[in-house]
């Protein structure tokens, strides 16, 4: 009992400090899915920057009143920003068929909850991310700079950033013991998170809320979300990931389609964020921050505005290379930096690397029928009529998936053995996308709105 308690307190304050970013970043009120998803992206973004950026100066019970006072305070400011703009909520009007699709979401979730409860942390969530966490609880909230430097524990992947084991941290500091059990109850809610973004996002793409729902319920349901590694149940970074990804993308399309302030800095701040989450990261923010450049430009935006869009990612990533500098960070690299001769050395990896993805995506065991239906759905939607939306989700899922693909060919380690291991787990990152590529494709024809 004393334990539930805790973790009440834990996801309490990092849900308050989370309600407050995102009050001070939207100026208009959103919808409570939205709200209660970007609460919890935002709530583990600021908790786990303010452990590593205070875990600087300070440790133990000073660091943990510090990040909890943060966290209060900016949700009090948040709150008070919310009730003096005096904007109501958006809510579509509840029927009974919809009841029944909530409780439906309700039991998927809690399918999940069963499932994670049900498995032990998988080989990155024990080696990769809940080390660190286990690392920082005995060290009083922070990192021992001696571990990113010890060659002993490059296994551990030091180098990777700090989101999700600063996250569990936060939840061992309130627990008192670093519990691998009731550590699995953070993986669920990014579940929760994802589904109510697909929610949101297919009904906003499509016109309609059915199809908003007909993603959402789906979503879970693909076998590499749940049963095999890289899925939410077995504590990766992967689908938390995917799920940050997807709402980056939605913000940005719905700045494309309103050119809000609103979702211009949603989306910039949740693109910021990728990289904080994994080193892959990187390649889904360059991604999503290109496209929101030439949507700025668009929009007619200053030139400053369009470099001021690559500035938060750009000064997170920084400061994370500076940090590992000065730890003396020391880890086998799985990647080369690619030059010419490198590339032309291993060309001949690229048929090889097509014949893994395409046993990958065909893989039922895996996947069922899921890349089927986004085949599908990205043949239907190539036709004039849906073009300027759906040039954007293909720019955000093709990009990363090729770039992921290539990135064996400068692989330092066996590239076939690399690929075995992580190429489904690079997949899982853009289901979430993936699902939007859906939505779109089974949306009705709407030309006044496309034109918009």
């Amino acid at each position: 009992m004393i334990a539930l308690l805790d973790l009440f307190v834990a996801t309490a304050t990092l849900a308050i400090g989370g309600c407050g970013v995102v009050s001070l970043l939207s100026q208009r009120r959103l919808s409570w899915w939205e709200h209660c998803a970007l609460a919890w992206f935002f709530g583990t973004s600021l908790v786990s920057l303010s452990l590593w950026i205070g875990g600087l100066f300070l440790r133990g019970t000073a660091l943990q009143c510090t990040v909890t006072g943060i966290c209060v305070l900016i949700g009090v400011i948040g709150l008070r920003r919310l009730r003096a703009s005096g904007s109501k909520q958006r809510e579509a009007s509840g029927t009974r068929f919809e009841f029944v699709l909530v409780m439906l979401f309700a039991v998927e979730l809690i399918a999940m909850f069963w499932a994670s409860f049900q498995d032990t942390l998988g080989w990155d969530g024990l080696v990769v991310w809940e080390i660190k966490a286990r690392y920082a609880f005995l060290n009083g909230g922070v990192i021992p700079s001696a571990f990113f430097s010890d060659a002993s524990r490059s296994f551990a992947n030091p180098h990777y950033p700090l989101l999700l084991p600063l996250t569990e941290t936060w939840f061992y500091l309130w627990l008192g013991d670093s519990n691998q059990f009731w550590i699995k109850l953070i993986f669920p809610i990014w579940c929760g998170a994802a589904m109510s973004i697909l929610l949101v996002a297919g009904e906003e793409l499509s016109g309609e809320r059915i199809v908003g729902w007909v993603v959402a319920l789906l979503f879970p349901l693909a076998p590499c979300l749940h049963n095999k590694p890289g899925g939410f149940q077995v504590g990766y970074a992967d689908a938390p990931l995917g799920a940050m990804y997807v709402a980056a993308g939605f913000y940005l399309l719905r700045f494309i389609r309103d050119g809000s302030r609103d979702a211009m800095v949603l989306f910039i701040t949740l693109a910021a964020l990728l990289p904080w989450m994994k080193p892959e990261g990187i390649v889904l923010w360059s991604t999503i921050s290109l496209c929101g450049a030439v949507a700025l430009r668009i929009k007619g935006r200053p030139w400053a505005s369009v470099a001021a869009s690559f500035l938060p990612g750009l000064t997170l990533i920084v400061l994370w290379q500076i940090f590992l500098a000065c730890v003396h960070e020391s880890s086998a690299k799985d990647f080369v930096f690619p030059t010419f001769g490198i590339l032309s050395r291993n060309i001949h990896r690229v048929g090889g690397i097509l014949d893994h993805t395409i046993r990958e995506l065909t893989a039922l065991r895996h996947w069922g029928i899921f890349w089927l239906l986004v085949g599908l759905a990205m043949c239907g939607i190539v036709v004039p009529w849906r073009r300027p939306r759906a040039a954007v989700l293909m720019w955000l899922f093709l990009v990363p998936f090729v770039c992921y693909c290539a990135s064996y060919l400068v692989s330092a380690l066996d590239y076939v053995w690399h690929m075995d291991t992580s190429l489904r787990r690079h997949f899982v990152q853009l289901v979430p996308t993936a699902w939007l590529l859906v939505a779109l494709a089974i949306a009705r024809r709407k030309p006044t709105e496309e034109q918009n």
